[in-house]
């Protein structure tokens, strides 16, 4: 699930302190990072990014997609264009929309976590295997989700109002009550806020293994690192 890296669009949690166009350039960084890290040949299924640009003010289905997120996710990803009001309707809509494509097993990342380890996408998609009607869900540390994985149809399954600190719980209680089997994956950070960046920054940045990655190179000497006290 992605955003056109537009400013004022993306990220706006961040700003301040980010200005809205180091913002929008940052999600670029996170996006060139998730473009090029999550292919990986141990990984069997199709890729497909669920796009949504929310700087267009009319419907935009069908529309082209933006020539930015082309240039981030490049083979073998698909483009699916998110529709709907708010973001439980087009996570519900993108999950619907894969599943009629004929996907038995369907995981959505989130694209706040550039540095998501991928076996925790293959953990979502084992844990799917277990038992038919089964939703997997990452919890991240405020409440809400990385991730989500569903082998069948949400049906309005997703809280309406997502940005609280209680959609992990809400999501759960609704998959109760449908008799969904739960299961829970290792929590990890997602970058909302500037508390989050400083956390990211702080175990990501020492890393020698991340120097080649966009977000590196974009954050390392940076002096917005410094404005949030890192």
């Amino acid at each position: 699930m992605v955003k056109s890296p537009q400013p004022g669009a993306c990220k706006t949690r961040l700003c301040p302190p980010l200005t809205p166009d180091e913002a929008a350039e940052l999600y670029v960084a996170f996006l060139e990072d998730i473009g090029r890290e999550l292919p990986d040949e141990a990984f069997e299924g199709d890729l497909w990014v669920a796009w949504a640009d929310d700087s267009e003010k009319g419907p935009g289905q069908d529309a082209a997609v933006p020539e930015t997120l082309q240039s981030c996710f490049g083979a073998p990803f698909r483009f699916l264009q998110q529709r709907g009001g708010s973001l439980a309707a087009r996570m519900d809509a993108v999950f619907s929309d894969l599943f009629r494509k004929g996907y038995q097993q369907v995981v959505m990342r989130n694209s706040d976590s550039p540095h998501l380890p991928m076996p925790l996408l293959s953990a979502a998609f084992d844990a799917l295997q277990h038992q038919r009607g089964s939703i997997a869900l990452g919890p991240d540390l405020d409440g809400g989700y990385y991730l989500a994985g569903l082998d069948v149809p949400p049906d309005g399954l997703f809280p309406q109002a997502m940005s609280t600190s209680s959609v992990l719980d809400e999501t759960i209680r609704n998959a109760k009550q449908r008799d969904l089997r739960v299961e829970l994956l290792e929590p990890f950070l997602d970058i909302d806020t500037a508390d989050d960046l400083v956390t990211f920054w702080l175990e990501f940045g020492g890393r020698a293994d991340v120097r080649h990655w966009s977000t590196w190179k974009l954050l390392n000497d940076n002096p917005l690192i410094d404005r949030l006290g890192a």
